[in-house]
């Protein structure tokens, strides 16, 4: 910045939020980001280059969160003043189901804290309406796997905490942050210790500009949300407790093998974004919100035909792998009800 003064304002977009810059003269630290274009007068756009990873990707979410201080900062960020996570263990994220013709439910990142709690941490990318009763069910599934057989088990639960990353927003949850917990309906207040609890933190909902955050957890927020933005090393330097985070999330940490699926889980995001984006307005414009659907699995579809792992093609679009590999009777429904 070579006298300080603002020298443009612009609202651009980064293939996932539109943001407001603030511009200034020469080369900014702030003005580093995927896909974000910013110019002067608008009359010669420059393309800014991204410095760290973007979370709404499955391989960028595991790069940050697959680093167990990372997770430590942010569980105790997520549970500031309720409950403090000295260590954790990571756990297999496949929990296989109870009966035989049963469901197999596959995590994101699942871990245990030394006292036997256990936290569920998930991402979702794309908009889903029973994403609550989702998370509900995952909460469940580990509640119940803590049974034992015979007559000495007290029904001696350990906590279970849920905490959903959403690239959207719930309409029953009018906040960027929704907590979700057993209590009593007159009184509000919870069973003496929380044993089940979920939270949802909406990126979607999240305005706050860093100097407005004030807790741990707005501050994270902050940071995932915006990283793939901006450059982020003067908050680094500043702030020493993000200085692991951008540390893992900083594309040149990534191993040639890692950078390449993150690129291909980043182009695969990028075109099923673009086929959204303009699925939803053809639908809007005509009314016909099946058509969107029908777009979106049919999307889905070319990107399996094209040879891309029905897995990735799971985490790339928040469909189940049951889902993609149904995509012909979901398409074939889909267009008998338009």
């Amino acid at each position: 910045m070579a006298d300080g003064k603002i020298f443009g304002y612009n609202h651009v977009m980064n293939g996932l939020f539109y943001r407001d810059e603030v511009v200034y003269p020469g080369n900014s630290l702030y003005l580093y980001g995927i896909d974000t274009f910013s110019s002067i007068n608008q009359s010669k756009p420059i393309r800014t280059m991204e410095h760290y990873v973007n979370i709404m990707l499955d391989s960028g979410f595991k790069a940050v969160f697959g680093d167990k201080q990372v997770m430590l900062d942010f569980i105790n960020a997520a549970l500031h003043g309720e409950r403090e996570v000295t260590d954790l263990t990571y756990m297999d994220k496949e929990i296989s189901p109870e009966l035989s013709d049963g469901r197999t439910v596959i995590f994101d990142l699942l871990c245990e804290d030394t006292d036997g709690g256990k936290f569920i941490v998930e991402m979702q990318n794309c908009p889903q309406n029973y994403f609550f009763n989702r998370g509900f069910y995952y909460i469940c599934r580990m509640i119940s796997r803590q049974g034992e057989r015979g007559p000495e088990w007290k029904y001696d639960l350990l906590p279970v905490y849920g905490i959903y990353l959403l690239n959207f927003s719930l309409p029953e949850f009018p906040e960027w942050r929704t907590d979700v917990v057993l209590a009593n309906e007159r009184t509000g207040e919870t069973f003496g210790r929380i044993r089940l609890k979920q939270i949802y933190i909406s990126f979607e909902r999240f305005d706050l500009r860093y100097e407005e955050c004030e807790t741990p957890l707005e501050k994270t927020i902050y940071v995932l949300k915006n990283m793939n933005l901006f450059d982020m090393s003067p908050l680094k330097e500043k702030e020493a407790h993000f200085r692991r985070l951008l540390d893992v999330a900083n594309l040149g940490s990534l191993t040639p093998q890692e950078r390449a699926v993150y690129n291909e889980n980043l182009k695969i995001y990028r075109d099923w974004r673009a086929t959204m984006e303009y699925a939803v307005e053809n639908a809007e414009a005509r009314g016909e919100a099946r058509g969107a659907r029908l777009a979106f699995l049919c999307t889905a579809r070319n990107l399996k035909k094209a040879g891309v792992d029905p897995f990735v093609i799971a985490q790339s679009t928040g469909l189940s792998l049951e889902e993609v590999n149904d995509l012909e009777n979901l398409i074939r429904e889909e267009e008998i009800k338009s």
